[in-house]
């Protein structure tokens, strides 16, 4: 039989036929009815429901033959799903593609065929209604349409299994959905709210009455009117207005509201409308997130880092008696072979099934053992690692950070450490415990990894959020006041300093008029054109709202570098006309103060010199700079 090509929707067609979960199921009495009538219709002995899987043809339904199956290759359906109408093959016997197939050649001596397609409900063809005789049939244009007309109704069936399927997975995925909605609005790390029209709450979530310091039903008997400092109120009501007018959509706002304790706190207010299906306002959703600098970053990182150590120390107290107790078995077995080969199996079962990196390396640093684990990260077979020289699987890097520790283990002393192993899914961090083997004859140590990449991950992406502005990615305040206090102390490194004061002209203008969205793209507009008008090494700074900062020293006196900053900093703005197709005139007014560094300058005097720069700009018609020296 000439083989067929499979269609350019194969993987999608069996991904169907899966998803159905038809195949090798008992037979269909609605489907067998069509393939009695079908056969009596077109007075033919054979009439069947084929499905081609990926390697045979299946028959839902079978009417004249008693198989259930046959191979795909000498399948004659598999040529009819590559059809675009009915397949009618007048003599099998003389027909090239099929003269030397089975069912041909022998029992039941098939010579004619005609098959329809069955399609899902994406146009997929699954496979075929077809008729089979063993003496050869004339079938008209006529006959093609009333044998598609049938084919139609088997197609329905499926049709509809594809129906129930889908409507049972929706269902599954809405049960799933509305489960994580709960979990996250009640687990969130931010304050959540819903919030009736009047200002009345609604529905808060846990992490909110934590910022604001009310059990639930008490601030469910509030209005966020009540708490909120009476300075930023209109504010607040003014963009709630424009919100139900239609104006907008959502806002965020820097806020204070007056806890339980009656202290002022800051947060991130991010509104928006849950409408019905009418478009008629129904209740306010807002986040809250805390803004408070109090919060300490450094407590937070101390306290994953005291769970991360006591999950360590306890999973390897596990590890340590669990190997105790396997040497103990090893140790009463080791009589005979065949026990040896027992306990080793035993080992290997418990080893592979804990979530850790587990080794045995003698002290030639040969690796004598290890867990399945441990083969997946390094992408090696188990019979490759076992005789391997430990710098080689671990790369040099980690070895070299290794090593001391593993001099120590060798010397009978148990240590632990953080380290980092190039694995094939990327570089992972590790803590990672080095175990002596309490019979130092044996000469060998054991091995505990445990994956801590996702905390240092997280430990990063805190430090990076307490040192910088999320609007512009730009170091914030903080840290650009812990790098000048630190330049400030070494006038030797550090003996010329230069610092800018840029203050937007016109910002409140933009702000008020395009709205605080608007207004925040500007800002991450003009943060990215100080960015690119800098050099590699100069520090880049949003100190609040539309107000930076630039700083940097230098060996001399760095006024060209300063003027040829500024000139690019005021260049770069004008050449700005338009943000999201909004028209907008960009300009800046630049205060630079250039110092001499000695032990007596201090912070206040630096700023000082550049905020009168920049004062001294503005009085000049803005868009310009002003340069302030003391030396």
């Amino acid at each position: 039989m000439i083989p067929v090509r499979l269609p350019n929707t194969e993987k999608q067609r069996i991904e169907i036929l899966k998803s159905l979960q038809i195949l090798d199921t008992p037979p269909s009495e609605q489907l067998d009815r069509v393939t009695r009538l079908t056969a009596d219709f077109f007075n033919v002995p054979i009439a069947l429901v084929t499905l081609i899987d990926s390697d045979r043809q299946w028959f839902k339904s079978c009417f004249g033959l008693s198989l259930t199956e046959t191979s795909r290759d000498i399948s004659v359906c598999s040529h009819a799903i590559m059809q675009r109408s009915v397949f009618v093959v007048p003599d099998l016997r003389k027909d090239p593609r099929f003269c030397h197939i089975p069912p041909v050649v022998d029992e039941p001596h098939l010579v004619f065929y005609a098959g329809c397609q069955i399609h899902s409900r994406q146009g997929i063809p699954l496979g075929t209604l077809c008729i089979i005789d063993s003496k050869k049939h004339k079938f008209s244009h006529d006959d093609e349409s009333k044998l598609s007309d049938f084919a139609k109704i088997v197609e329905q069936y499926f049709h509809s299994l594809e129906e129930t399927t889908y409507t049972r997975k929706v269902e599954d995925n809405l049960s799933n959905t509305e489960s994580m909605f709960a979990q996250t609005f009640n687990q969130a790390a931010v304050g959540m709210a819903n919030v009736s029209l009047t200002g009345q709450w609604l529905r808060v979530n846990p992490k909110l009455c934590e910022l604001l310091g009310y059990p639930e039903p008490e601030l469910l008997n509030k209005t966020f009117q009540e708490i909120t400092y009476p300075d930023d109120l209109n504010t607040d009501l003014n963009l709630l207005q424009e919100v139900l007018d239609g104006k907008i959509e959502t806002y965020t706002i820097e806020k204070r509201y007056i806890t339980k304790q009656q202290h002022l706190f800051w947060v991130l207010l991010t509104v928006s409308m849950v409408r019905n299906s009418q478009g008629m306002p129904q209740h306010f959703i807002s986040i809250i997130v805390d803004i408070n600098e109090k919060v300490s970053i450094e407590n937070e990182l101390k306290k994953l880092t005291d769970e991360l150590e006591t999950r360590v120390k306890d999973r390897t107290k596990q590890l340590e008696r669990m190997l105790h107790l396997v040497n103990e078995e090893v140790e009463q077995r080791i009589e005979t072979q065949n026990l040896l080969n027992i306990e080793k199996e035993r080992l290997k079962e418990i080893t592979d099934n804990v979530p850790a990196l587990i080794s045995c390396v003698n002290h030639q640093l040969h690796y004598t053992f290890n867990n399945k684990t441990y083969e997946d990260w390094f992408g090696l077979q188990a019979r490759d690692t076992v005789g391997m020289y430990m710098p080689d699987v671990i790369g040099k890097t980690s070895f070299q950070t290794a090593q001391c520790y593993i001099e120590k283990v060798i010397a009978g002393q148990k240590v632990s450490f953080e380290n980092t192993l190039p694995t094939k899914e990327g570089l992972k961090y590790v803590q990672t415990t080095l175990i002596p083997n309490r019979d130092r004859e044996q000469g060998e140590f054991y091995i505990l990894s445990l994956d801590i990449t996702e905390l240092k991950q997280l430990q990063q992406t805190l430090i990076f959020e307490a040192s910088h502005d999320m609007l512009t990615n730009l170091p914030n305040r903080r840290s650009f006041i812990d790098s000048l206090n630190n330049i400030l102390l070494d006038p030797e490194q550090h003996p010329w300093l230069a610092l800018f004061f840029l203050d937007l002209d016109g910002f409140k203008e933009i702000n008020d008029s395009y709205g605080h969205e608007f207004g925040d793209k500007v800002l991450q507009t003009v943060a990215g054109i100080i960015c690119n008008s800098v050099r590699q090494n100069d520090m880049a700074v949003r100190l609040a709202g539309d107000e930076f900062t630039i700083l940097f020293s230098h060996p001399d006196n760095p006024q060209h570098i300063v003027s040829a900053i500024s000139q690019r900093l005021l260049q770069g703005l004008s050449e700005v006309t338009h943000i999201d197709q909004t028209p907008v005139k960009l300009s800046a007014s630049i205060g630079i103060a250039i110092v001499l560094n000695d032990n007596l300058l201090k912070p206040e005097t630096l700023l000082s010199l550049a905020d009168k720069a920049m004062y001294q700009a503005k009085q000049l018609g803005k868009g310009t700079f002003c340069i302030e020296y003391s030396t």
